[in-house]
């Protein structure tokens, strides 16, 4: 059997902050092709905060807006404890409404595998 070359990206710890319960198990199934471990799942404020206060974590990837609540709690928290993350929003250039969040590596949805790759180590192995 043959294998894969080790990506990059392989044995990140990512969190996975998105409300679309088929974009977060899109984006998952990415990560773990990357080598990359899924630390876990949330789709509300609260679940993210409470995940990123109990799991050791590399990064995480961040949804701007989860079911009509900014992001932005989660975004400060995470600059706090100093754990990389890149915003994946449907907006585009659009103002997300907090600076915690407009001032973050954005990544715009929807996006390719190799843009979503190199998003990921422009944000995690730079």
């Amino acid at each position: 059997m043959e294998t894969q070359p080790s990506s990059p990206l392989s044995g990140l710890r990512l969190l996975i902050v998105e409300d679309e319960y088929m974009v977060a198990d899109h984006i998952g199934m990415l990560l773990e092709d990357f080598g990359c471990e899924v630390a876990g799942y949330a789709s509300t404020v609260a679940e993210a905060l409470d995940l990123i206060g109990s799991e050791r974590l590399d990064g995480v990837l961040l949804d701007g807006n989860l079911n009509g609540d900014s992001s932005a709690p989660v975004a400060v928290e995470l600059r706090s404890r100093s754990i990389p993350f890149v915003v994946a929003t449907g907006y585009g250039c659009l103002e997300l409404n907090a600076e915690a969040l407009n001032g973050a590596p954005r990544l715009a949805k929807p996006f390719s595998t190799f843009d979503f790759e190199r998003s990921l180590l422009a944000a995690f192995r730079s």
